[in-house]
This record gives C-alpha cells, sequence and structure tokens, in this order.
C-alpha cells in the first residue's frame, strides 16, 4: 500500500508557515493505526493573525483590476491541478476515499476554479442606467475578509466552490479545514497561495475556537459553511453579534422517487452509485427511495444484485468500490442506525464483500445494507444517516410520495425516475429541494452551469454559476442628479 511520509503540517498565513505549540495527529480511518501526518492547532491567536493578514491584503488585493486577478486565480488552479498525483494518497489516507473519488476531487476542484474564473469578468461589471433626471451605477464590491470552515468528505471541490468567487471578486480568504482530513487541502493551498499575493489565501486548522474566532471576528465580512446543521446553526448564531453574511450548505437527507414507469434495470447502476459512492458520506446521497408497493420485490432484488457485488476496503486498493466510515463516532451511529431498524422490525439485508478480510477490523468499515418494510417516520429514514445504509419505503400513490419526500426538516436534494420526462418534471416542480434531478441523483448529475444548495433546514445561499458569485459581493448603488 502506497504511503507518503510528511514531517508536521503548519498553518498557512499568505506565503508563511505558522508553526504550533501542539499538533495533532490525522488517523487513515481505513487503517486506524496509521498516522497520515501530524498538523498544527491553531489557536484563537492564531486565527486572529490570519484575519489581519488576510484584511491588509484585501487592502490592496480589492484594487487589482478583474482581468488581472483572474489571470492570478486561473495560475493558482494549474498549481492544484499540478499537486494531484503527490497530495492524492494523502487525501485517499484521511478521508477514506477511493483512488478515482480522491482523483475526481481534483479535477473538479481545477474546474471549478477555471469556470468561475471564466464568469468573472462578465459578472462584475458594473452596470450603469441614465434618463432625464439623474444617472446611477451599479458596482458590484467586494466584502472583505472571508471566512471558509470545510468539511472532510470531499475538501478540494467544496473548498474551492467557495474560495473561487470570494477572490476573484475582490476578498481575501481564511480557510479552516476540517480535523478529519486537513492535510491534502492545506499542503494544496499553501501552493496555491505562493501565486497569489501574500495574505489574499491564509489557512487554520484547529478546535472550535478557532471557528468562533472566525465568526465573531469583526473584521470577517462573511462566513461560508459546508457541514452539519447543527453546526452550522451554532455559526449562524455566532455570525449574527457581528451581523455577518452568511452561506451554508448544511445536511441533506435526499429523497429519490421511482415512478411506475422507471425501467428498473436501465436506472439501478445510477441510482445506486448515488447511493453508495464514499460510504453514502456525501451530503446530497440518496438517502431514502420511495418505490411504488407493486414494484418492491422488484427493485429490492435488483438493487441487491448489484449491491452484493461491491468491494469494502481500503481506499488506495483498485479492488475498492467504496472505503471506510469516517470515524468511530460515525461507524457507531450507523451501525446503531441498522440495528434499530432491526429491532422494529424491519428486514435488513447486508451485502457486499471484504477486499481484506484480515484488515477489517482495523478500520471503520461496513458492508452496504438495504432495507425494506420500514416505516416512513423511522429514524433511518427521516435521519441524515450518512453510511451505507438505504431504506426502501413503499408507497400506494404519488400523492403519499411527494408528501412522505417532503415530510422532514431537509431540502438538499431530490430525484425522479421516469420514462416520462414530463411527468417527472411535474412531480419534481412539488419536490421541496434545493436541486432535482430527473434519472439521476450522484456526483456525476451536477453541471457548472447549476446552482448548489439547499432550503429549509438543508441551508440558506447558492453556489456555482453567477448565483453563487453574488454570494461574495455588496452592491452599491451610486445616483447622480443632474443639474
Amino acid at each position: 500500500m502506497l504511503k507518503v511520509s510528511l514531517g508536521k503540517i503548519n498553518n498557512v498565513l499568505g506565503h508563511q508557515e505558522i508553526e504550533s505549540t501542539e499538533y495533532f495527529e490525522v488517523y487513515d480511518p481505513g487503517n486506524k493505526t496509521d498516522v497520515v501526518a501530524s498538523v498544527a492547532r491553531g489557536t484563537k491567536e492564531t486565527a486572529n493573525q490570519a484575519v489581519e493578514t488576510a484584511h491588509q491584503a484585501y487592502l490592496k488585493w480589492k484594487f487589482v483590476p478583474v482581468k488581472e486577478r483572474v489571470q492570478l486565480v486561473k495560475q493558482a488552479a494549474v498549481v492544484l491541478e499540478e499537486s494531484t498525483e503527490s497530495l492524492r494518497p494523502l487525501l485517499i489516507r484521511e478521508n477514506g476515499g477511493t483512488v478515482k473519488e480522491s482523483t475526481a476531487d481534483f479535477i473538479r476542484g481545477a474546474s471549478m476554479i477555471h469556470n468561475m474564473a471564466d464568469r468573472a469578468e462578465a459578472f462584475l461589471e458594473r452596470s450603469s442606467f441614465e434618463n432625464t433626471v439623474s444617472w446611477m451605477s451599479i458596482e458590484k464590491n467586494p466584502i472583505g475578509v472571508v471566512g471558509l470552515i470545510v468539511p472532510w468528505n470531499s475538501p478540494i471541490i467544496l473548498t474551492m466552490s467557495k474560495l473561487a468567487p470570494a477572490i476573484l471578486a475582490g476578498n481575501t480568504v481564511v480557510v479552516k479545514p476540517s480535523r478529519e482530513a486537513p492535510v491534502a487541502l492545506t499542503l494544496a493551498l499553501k501552493e496555491m497561495a505562493k501565486v497569489l499575493p501574500h495574505g489574499v489565501i491564509n489557512v487554520v486548522n484547529g478546535r472550535s475556537d478557532v471557528t468562533i474566532t472566525l465568526t465573531e471576528h469583526p473584521l470577517v465580512g462573511k462566513i461560508s459553511f459546508t457541514g452539519g446543521t447543527q453546526t452550522g446553526s451554532s455559526i449562524m448564531a455566532s455570525s449574527a453579534s457581528t451581523v455577518k453574511r452568511v452561506s451554508l450548505e448544511l445536511g441533506g437527507n435526499d429523497p429519490a422517487i421511482l415512478l411506475d414507469d422507471a425501467d428498473i434495470n436501465k436506472i439501478m447502476p445510477r441510482l445506486c452509485k448515488g447511493i453508495f459512492t464514499r460510504a453514502g458520506q456525501i451530503c446530497f446521497a440518496v438517502k431514502r427511495v420511495y418505490v411504488p408497493k407493486y414494484m418492491m420485490d422488484r427493485v429490492y432484488e435488483a438493487m441487491s444484485d448489484i449491491v452484493n457485488d461491491y468491494q469494502v476496503g481500503h481506499g488506495l486498493d483498485e479492488r475498492t468500490t467504496f472505503g471506510p466510515l469516517i470515524n468511530q463516532k460515525q461507524y457507531d451511529y450507523v451501525q446503531g442506525l441498522a440495528e434499530k431498524a432491526k429491532q422494529s422490525g424491519a428486514v435488513v439485508r447486508q451485502l457486499g464483500k471484504k477486499v481484506d478480510p484480515e484488515q477489517w477490523q482495523n478500520g471503520y468499515y461496513m458492508l452496504p445494507s438495504i432495507v425494506r418494510d420500514i416505516n416512513h417516520r423511522h429514524e433511518l429514514v427521516v435521519s441524515e444517516q450518512f453510511g451505507p445504509v438505504i431504506p426502501l419505503i413503499s408507497y400506494n400513490s404519488i400523492e403519499e410520495a411527494i408528501e412522505m419526500a417532503n415530510g422532514t426538516e431537509f431540502g438538499l436534494c431530490s430525484s425522479v425516475w421516469s420514462e416520462d420526462h414530463e411527468r417527472a418534471l411535474a412531480v419534481a416542480r412539488r419536490i421541496e429541494a434545493g436541486g432535482t434531478f430527473i434519472n439521476s441523483h450522484n456526483v456525476d448529475s451536477l453541471s457548472l452551469d447549476m446552482p448548489f444548495g439547499g432550503v429549509k433546514q438543508s441551508g440558506l445561499g447558492r453556489e456555482r454559476t453567477e448565483i453563487g458569485f453574488s454570494e461574495y459581493i455588496e452592491y452599491q448603488a451610486i445616483r447622480m442628479l443632474k443639474e
């Protein structure tokens, strides 16, 4: 198994590395005795220093012409692309992904930067209006220092979705990576920072005190967070003390509704990919499937046939379909949900194969399970499982399916599966979600032209496209009366 030996990973303030008096170890969830790296634990003081560094950079960066900013940011994207081969093994070891998943994280991250850079000049252009009474200009100004608090599961693309529009708009950033997977991201951002002016990109790893410092600091004008709903609520409350702008991409409990004309054999590989990629640890993974009652046996068996061929193991092993859960807490939680489902009388079918059975106990590995005959209000159905256990819920009418699909506090993404596109579209428009896919629902379903974000308790704001760009600017109206 390929491993890359690392020393200490320090925090990054512009072009400088900042050491710490304390370091925390990052372990491989697929090999619990393997220390990936020791990472500097930032403090409130480190975070304050990072904000001040970012603020001083902002005072100059905001005046750099947009065209020049675009060129520099595209150079940073090239640096990210070139880091893929060296950093991919580290990312696999810290967050449990596979080679394919981790490669895609880097590729999509770089593509996101290029895409937003290509939109920047046109979007940031000021608009002017004139009539017989006055002349008016609508300016699009940067906010200032932006705090980016990012997750572990796809840290590259999820960070670049925020970082690219933020710095292209003239802001500077302080990034706080997840403690579960800070290594590859910190190293990538350190190299990207070198092609930008000092202080445009800063990275501080650490505990909640770093987060609180960012959310309460008066020089931080905006917080953008991706993670759990409970943490997002706390960040929103903490940011309120200085009336910060916030963007929150929070938890999901995405429903997939199969209509009675769905071609089960055709759609099943795509549906299963949307459920089990990253062991189900994706915010917009399919987390519950609604099936016409008379089709349940056929759907259950068709899904079982595919899932039974899945191989669970370490991400660096090319035989692996998906890797481990991220930590002991998540492992215990998902196992507990499956056990509660059994105790409720539901049928829980465990499937798949172990890649390396002898190493199974040394990681947070879990075979995939399909659950049927379960109450639609069961905890497994209405929670964000974030694991390889999928409940199938039967319905008698499309009205019932829509009501159940909308019956949680979540509203990130959703999907409708049907051979009749007009019928599927009519159902899609009745689902309470930030995004709805038709006949797909996996990582390949997203488009750079598709705004991404949730409704209800799945978040505030959007990422991607010009809509996502608008999250990182302040509009200023200037009106001059004619004499």
